[in-house]
Parts: C-alpha cells; structure tokens; sequence
C-alpha cells in the first residue's frame, strides 16, 4: 500500500485510484468506495472491480438495492472492457442480472446505451457471430 501511496504522492493519475481504492478496502465507508469510483476516470476495470467490492460491501450494511446496483454497474463496466466471463460469473451469480439493461452510458469506454438489440446475456458464441473479419488489401 505505501507503494502506490508514494506515487500518488508524487502525481501518479493512475496510482491514486489504485491507492483510493486500497484505502476503501482497508476502512470500508461508504465514501470510501464512492471516492475511489470517482476517481478511476479511464480505468473501466478498475471501476467494474471497486463497484464489486462496494456492493460486497452495502451487502454487510443491509442495503440490498444500493448492492444491486454496483453490482449491476459492475456488471455491465466487466462487459465494456471485454472481461465477458467475468460478467457472465456475476450473471450467474446474481439472477437480476439475467433481465438487466443498461441505464444509461456509465464508463468512458461506452458509445451507446442501447441494448435492445439483443438479448442482455452474455454468450461466449454471440461474440463470434457478431465479429467480422478486415480485408487487407496487399
């Protein structure tokens, strides 16, 4: 923890969510988390994991729907970054996950919010499908 503590010191932008969030974990707070997710700016999976342990969190607090949705976020920032058998473990973990839609545009890495394209579970084969070759002229 001094490690990242240190770099934050001097200026690190990318230690300082990492050091925030080490922080929340070692006190747990609800300003904690909130501060550290704040903070990740660019760094979606860094959010998707703080979103995870803040809903493990609000669990131990008893307040289910606030765990529900960083659960559901983290759900859905996992699916952003392309870490899909981790949002599909969460999915099977969490059975409100099944019916989820996304709300509204919530990491930087999003460029749309529409999900009724298809359905809100993950499959490994609808990667597949939905991927297309580029033809590279010689």
């Amino acid at each position: 923890m001094s490690y990242f503590e240190n770099l934050t010191k001097h200026g690190s932008v990318n230690a300082k969510p990492v050091y925030l969030f080490m922080l929340a974990l070692k006190s747990p707070s609800r300003d904690a988390f909130q501060k550290a997710v704040d903070d990740c700016g660019t760094m979606v999976h860094l959010e998707a994991m703080i979103n995870e342990r803040y809903a493990a969190f609000l669990m131990t607090q008893n307040d289910e729907a606030a765990a529900k949705e960083c659960i559901t976020s983290s759900f859905w920032l996992y699916q952003d970054v392309g870490y899909h058998a981790k949002a599909l473990q969460l999915s099977q973990q969490h059975s409100y996950l099944k019916c989820s839609k996304r709300k509204t545009a919530n990491s930087a890495t999003l460029s749309t919010a529409d999900t009724d394209k298809s359905s809100t579970i993950f499959s490994f084969n609808s990667t597949f499908k939905r991927s297309s070759r580029i033809n590279v002229k010689k």
